[in-house]
């Protein structure tokens, strides 16, 4: 018991000083081509574009961006991330994602899921002829929800806001889009927060627009609780309080909570407090009571407002068995072991949701 506790705390120091150690950079990102980019907007994309944010619509403000941007000739990677700004005044500059690979990435969503070295970009759009503006990126490295979520996990066995009138200079017709590319180091492309800070001058004091974008990958990994019942009645032979062998019937069924680790097939978002729709392996043990492995194969779906996971597997418990030349009734000494260890299999069927 005493070498499980010391493996328990060896993981837990581990896992704490994994999240501690965290790197810092800050990134300016190079231009891409002949940017910026001059955009003749007979259309006024970019005035219709300001009227759908000011209303709140970020879904229809969002395409007229896009459209923006495909007529300044930059054709969108549906693998990468834009952070794109727009600069309808210096009080008003709404900033957001677009991420084509994500059916329902929404354009104030700021969650990325794992970077390269070269599929970040920042697009900065205006009225103003002058398009230059100041743009850095603080990354942070970090770890992943699973290595942050670890001690808590092993501790189980011990919207934007429109300016009041019309801001100026929106009136004309020609758009710029500024386009750059981020290049990231290797440590801060699978998690990390990226804080995005935009102005017009780098020695003004206001800003533009600030953001921080969380970068987190899809893991394989993902820890759960899981309650499962068992087809077999059992019972337990032990020694009663009056020192005799007796036989304790065991409870109907054998509720039982687990602690359990999945490996998933397709990586998940382990992030999110749901499971998404996977098939996964599993593997854990019992809680409370007793040392009881559990390991089996489970399969969540989504029910809409939430994800359960549902498994079958096998579970070992230790057993005490009796040695030759003992039998239920003998009065036992203390100093008599009457018992030997026996493995018994159990068909274990239940629930599990994820932690925490």
């Amino acid at each position: 018991m005493r070498s499980f506790l010391t493996v328990i705390l060896c993981m837990c120091l581990f896992a704490a000083v994994d999240v501690f150690s965290q790197q810092r950079t800050v990134l300016i990102p190079g231009p891409v081509g002949e940017t910026p980019y001059k955009v003749d907007d007979q259309e006024d994309l970019f005035g219709k574009a300001y009227r759908w944010f000011l209303e709140g619509a970020v879904v229809e403000g969002q395409e007229q961006l896009r459209l923006i941007i495909n007529k300044a000739g930059v054709t969108l990677d549906p693998n990468a991330y834009y952070i794109v700004v727009a600069h309808f005044s210096d009080t008003f500059a709404p900033m957001g994602l677009i991420h084509d690979a994500e059916e329902d990435h929404e354009f104030l969503n700021t969650r990325m899921y794992g970077l390269t070295e070269n599929n970040l970009y920042y697009i900065f759009i205006t009225r103003n002829e002058s398009s230059d503006s100041y743009i850095s990126a603080l990354i942070t490295e970090k770890a992943s929800p699973s290595q942050e979520n670890l001690a808590a996990f092993l501790s189980l066995f011990i919207p934007i806001i429109p300016p009041a009138n019309l801001p100026e200079g929106i009136e004309g017709r020609d758009t710029w889009v500024d386009v750059r590319q981020f290049t990231l180091p290797e440590a801060y492309r699978k998690n990390s927060d990226i804080s995005i800070v935009v102005k017009k001058k780098i020695e003004e004091e206001e800003f533009l627009a600030r953001q921080v974008f969380d970068n987190t990958s899809r893991e394989r990994w993902s820890y759960g609780i899981a309650t499962a019942i068992t087809s077999i009645n059992d019972v337990d032979i032990i020694v009663g309080n009056d020192g005799t062998i007796i036989v304790r019937p065991k409870p109907q069924l054998d509720l039982a909570a687990f602690a359990v680790v999945n490996y998933h097939f397709k990586p998940v978002d382990t992030k999110s407090k749901k499971f998404e729709t996977s098939f996964h392996l599993m593997t854990g043990i019992r809680l409370i009571d007793f040392i009881e492995p559990i390991v089996g194969a489970g399969f969540a779906f989504d029910l809409g407002f939430f994800d359960l996971a549902i498994f079958g597997g096998v579970s070992v418990e230790f057993a005490n068995e009796l040695k030759d030349g003992f039998q239920i009734g003998d009065a036992i000494d203390e100093e008599v072991d009457p018992f030997k260890l026996k493995l018994r299999p159990k068909p274990r069927f239940g629930l599990q949701v994820k932690f925490p």
